[in-house]
């Protein structure tokens, strides 16, 4: 039975934590093996939590497969066993992802569309949706299933990124580098985006903005990202000056505000 790491970043939310371990023990033909990093004390937000869970899991040569998972992200439980079974199927595929569903069934993710300066989320009915894996742009960094022979190749998420962006930057960094990024239509997780914890107001918007700044600074400066965007085409250089100006701005107005 095939082993996976899998780290989540937990932040002060006990019930969604017990409900998403709950869920990982119940998956069918495959073995978890959970390291849960507590934030709730010191929070180091997302990257570097995921990427001290990759370090447990990835280097070691225990475990094939490595997944970064939400606190509130409940998988199920035949979940993995799609995962795993595409990404075997696959051995240029890096990443994947399930598809993600509402509470009530709604897909709210089988596919990343823009990535900057806001991922944007694909979305259908769940019906209409392909039979067979197919590639998408970039991966939902709340459930994500990372390959462990591609993390040793190109290495561990940008710690430059703190909360958001990191995801859509390291499927960029893949794809770059020759590995697929997959979306398992027969892999189902409920999922409604709201973040890995951190808490709200004009620190954690500043972090973000920061992020989207970095990412920016990055990949939207070349070529490269052009090639590889859903909207690349859509991003001509004057596009890219004019918002990387805006958030810039905003980043010194919540500074004047303290944050």
């Amino acid at each position: 039975m095939k082993s996976v790491g899998v780290v989540i970043p937990h932040f002060r939310a006990p019930a969604a934590l017990e409900k998403c371990i709950a869920c990982l023990e119940a998956q069918e033909g495959v073995a978890v093996r959970i390291f849960v990093r507590d934030n709730s004390a010191d929070n180091v937000l997302y990257t570097r939590a995921v990427n001290e869970g990759l370090r447990r899991f990835c280097f070691g040569g225990e475990h094939d497969f490595a997944l970064a998972l939400n606190q509130d992200a409940f998988l199920r439980a035949d979940a993995l066993r799609e995962m795993v079974a595409a990404m075997e199927a696959a051995p240029a595929a890096g990443i994947c992802t399930p598809v993600s569903l509402t509470a009530d069934g709604k897909v709210n993710w089988c596919g990343g569309a823009d990535a900057y300066p806001l991922g944007k989320h694909l979305v259908t009915t769940p019906e209409r949706l392909p039979k067979a894996p197919y590639e998408s742009h970039w991966a939902n960094g709340a459930c994500m299933l990372l390959r462990t022979a591609m993390v040793r190749e190109i290495g561990l998420l940008d710690e430059n990124m703190r909360f958001i962006c990191s995801d859509s930057d390291y499927s960029f960094t893949a794809r770059s580098r020759g590995w697929k990024v997959l979306i398992v239509p027969g892999a189902f997780v409920q999922h409604a985006p709201a973040g890995t914890g951190g808490g709200a107001g004009h620190a954690l918007n500043k972090v973000m903005l920061q992020d989207q700044l970095y990412f920016a600074e990055k990949w939207l400066s070349g070529d490269l990202y052009r090639r590889l965007a859903f909207e690349g085409a859509r991003l001509p250089p004057s596009a890219v000056e004019e918002s990387v100006a805006l958030i810039r701005r905003q980043i010194r107005q919540l500074t004047d505000l303290g944050a």
